[in-house]
Protein backbone atom coordinates (compact mmCIF):
# COMPACT_ATOMS: atom_id res chain seq x y z
CA UNK A 1 0.00 0.00 0.00
CA UNK A 2 1.56 3.83 -0.95
CA UNK A 3 1.92 6.47 1.48
CA UNK A 4 -0.89 8.06 0.01
CA UNK A 5 -3.43 5.06 -0.01
CA UNK A 6 -2.25 4.09 3.58
CA UNK A 7 -3.87 7.16 4.66
CA UNK A 8 -7.22 7.18 3.36
CA UNK A 9 -10.27 6.11 4.48
CA UNK A 10 -12.29 3.32 4.16
CA UNK A 11 -15.32 2.49 3.67
CA UNK A 12 -15.78 0.94 7.64
CA UNK A 13 -14.06 3.55 9.35
CA UNK A 14 -16.15 6.39 7.46
CA UNK A 15 -19.01 4.65 8.54
CA UNK A 16 -17.89 4.24 12.35
CA UNK A 17 -16.98 8.22 11.78
CA UNK A 18 -20.24 9.14 10.75
CA UNK A 19 -21.92 6.95 14.08
CA UNK A 20 -19.37 8.50 16.41
CA UNK A 21 -20.58 11.98 14.89
CA UNK A 22 -23.76 11.11 15.34
CA UNK A 23 -23.36 10.16 19.05
CA UNK A 24 -21.33 13.54 19.27
CA UNK A 25 -23.80 16.26 18.05
CA UNK A 26 -26.60 14.45 20.23
CA UNK A 27 -24.07 14.15 23.09
CA UNK A 28 -23.79 18.06 22.35
CA UNK A 29 -26.93 18.56 22.60
CA UNK A 30 -28.02 16.75 25.58
CA UNK A 31 -25.69 18.84 27.23
CA UNK A 32 -26.59 21.89 25.63
CA UNK A 33 -30.06 21.64 25.50
CA UNK A 34 -31.22 20.07 28.83
CA UNK A 35 -32.80 23.14 30.35
CA UNK A 36 -35.45 23.27 27.66
CA UNK A 37 -38.83 21.73 27.49
CA UNK A 38 -37.65 18.70 24.55
CA UNK A 39 -36.44 16.11 27.15
CA UNK A 40 -33.10 16.07 25.70
CA UNK A 41 -31.21 14.15 28.18
CA UNK A 42 -33.77 11.59 28.05
CA UNK A 43 -33.83 11.68 23.68
CA UNK A 44 -30.25 11.19 23.98
CA UNK A 45 -29.99 8.27 26.34
CA UNK A 46 -32.84 6.64 24.04
CA UNK A 47 -30.58 6.64 21.14
CA UNK A 48 -27.88 5.68 23.05
CA UNK A 49 -29.72 2.57 24.49
CA UNK A 50 -31.24 1.50 20.97
CA UNK A 51 -27.73 2.12 19.32
CA UNK A 52 -25.37 0.70 22.02
CA UNK A 53 -24.06 -1.76 19.66
CA UNK A 54 -23.26 0.60 16.86
CA UNK A 55 -21.80 2.94 18.97
CA UNK A 56 -19.26 0.50 21.05
CA UNK A 57 -18.76 -1.28 17.37
CA UNK A 58 -17.34 2.34 15.93
CA UNK A 59 -14.57 2.99 18.25
CA UNK A 60 -11.93 0.23 16.60
CA UNK A 61 -12.25 1.26 13.01
CA UNK A 62 -11.95 4.96 14.03
CA UNK A 63 -8.68 4.20 16.01
CA UNK A 64 -7.27 2.53 13.56
CA UNK A 65 -8.39 5.09 10.83
CA UNK A 66 -6.48 7.69 13.61
CA UNK A 67 -3.36 5.33 14.03
CA UNK A 68 -2.96 4.70 10.49
CA UNK A 69 -2.94 8.49 8.82
CA UNK A 70 -2.69 10.73 11.47
CA UNK A 71 -0.91 11.68 15.04
CA UNK A 72 -4.17 11.98 17.03
CA UNK A 73 -5.48 9.76 19.63
CA UNK A 74 -9.27 8.34 19.77
CA UNK A 75 -9.62 11.27 22.70
CA UNK A 76 -7.86 14.40 20.97
CA UNK A 77 -10.38 13.26 18.25
CA UNK A 78 -13.55 13.23 20.47
CA UNK A 79 -12.45 16.34 22.17
CA UNK A 80 -12.20 18.01 18.88
CA UNK A 81 -15.43 16.47 17.31
CA UNK A 82 -17.12 17.68 20.41
CA UNK A 83 -15.74 21.28 20.04
CA UNK A 84 -16.08 21.41 16.48
CA UNK A 85 -19.87 20.35 16.96
CA UNK A 86 -20.26 22.73 19.80
CA UNK A 87 -18.66 25.57 17.52
CA UNK A 88 -21.06 24.35 14.61
CA UNK A 89 -24.66 24.19 16.94
CA UNK A 90 -23.68 27.97 17.75
CA UNK A 91 -24.90 29.01 14.04
CA UNK A 92 -27.52 26.75 13.52
CA UNK A 93 -30.93 28.05 13.79
CA UNK A 94 -33.24 25.80 16.51
CA UNK A 95 -30.42 23.67 17.09
CA UNK A 96 -31.86 22.15 20.16
CA UNK A 97 -35.45 21.31 18.35
CA UNK A 98 -33.50 20.21 15.23
CA UNK A 99 -31.36 17.74 17.65
CA UNK A 100 -34.54 16.98 19.08
CA UNK A 101 -36.93 16.05 15.89
CA UNK A 102 -33.62 14.17 14.86
CA UNK A 103 -33.21 11.54 18.23
CA UNK A 104 -36.96 10.98 18.17
CA UNK A 105 -36.46 9.53 14.32
CA UNK A 106 -33.36 7.82 15.19
CA UNK A 107 -34.36 5.93 17.87
CA UNK A 108 -36.95 4.27 15.47
CA UNK A 109 -34.35 3.57 12.84
CA UNK A 110 -32.95 -0.60 13.00
CA UNK A 111 -29.23 1.89 11.51
CA UNK A 112 -28.66 5.09 12.83
CA UNK A 113 -26.83 5.97 9.75
CA UNK A 114 -30.04 6.31 7.74
CA UNK A 115 -30.51 9.57 9.61
CA UNK A 116 -27.58 11.08 8.98
CA UNK A 117 -28.88 13.76 6.97
CA UNK A 118 -31.20 14.87 9.30
CA UNK A 119 -29.22 16.10 11.86
CA UNK A 120 -28.77 20.37 12.12
CA UNK A 121 -24.82 19.77 11.74
CA UNK A 122 -23.94 18.12 8.46
CA UNK A 123 -21.12 15.46 8.18
CA UNK A 124 -18.05 16.43 6.52
CA UNK A 125 -15.54 13.40 5.59
CA UNK A 126 -12.00 12.95 7.11
CA UNK A 127 -9.48 14.97 5.51
CA UNK A 128 -7.86 11.62 4.20
CA UNK A 129 -11.06 10.51 2.44
CA UNK A 130 -9.73 9.49 -1.18
CA UNK A 131 -11.29 8.96 -4.40
CA UNK A 132 -11.42 5.25 -4.15
CA UNK A 133 -13.11 5.29 -1.21
CA UNK A 134 -15.39 8.28 -2.83
CA UNK A 135 -16.59 6.00 -5.50
CA UNK A 136 -17.55 2.94 -3.17
CA UNK A 137 -19.63 5.42 -1.46
CA UNK A 138 -22.48 4.26 -3.60
CA UNK A 139 -24.80 3.66 -0.25
CA UNK A 140 -27.54 6.35 -0.45
CA UNK A 141 -27.86 6.49 3.42
CA UNK A 142 -24.88 7.80 3.51
CA UNK A 143 -26.21 10.73 1.57
CA UNK A 144 -24.59 13.81 0.00
CA UNK A 145 -22.71 15.21 2.98
CA UNK A 146 -20.61 12.36 2.35
CA UNK A 147 -19.08 13.40 -0.52
CA UNK A 148 -18.16 16.80 -0.15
Amino acid sequence: MSATASACVTVDELKADQIRFLDMQLRVAAIQCRNREVGFPGLYNAFVLTHRPFIQASRAPVERYLARATNINIDNYTTNLANHISFESIKVQDFCDEAALSAIFMVELADPLDGLDLMPISYSPPRGMCADTAMAMGESRLGPATLR
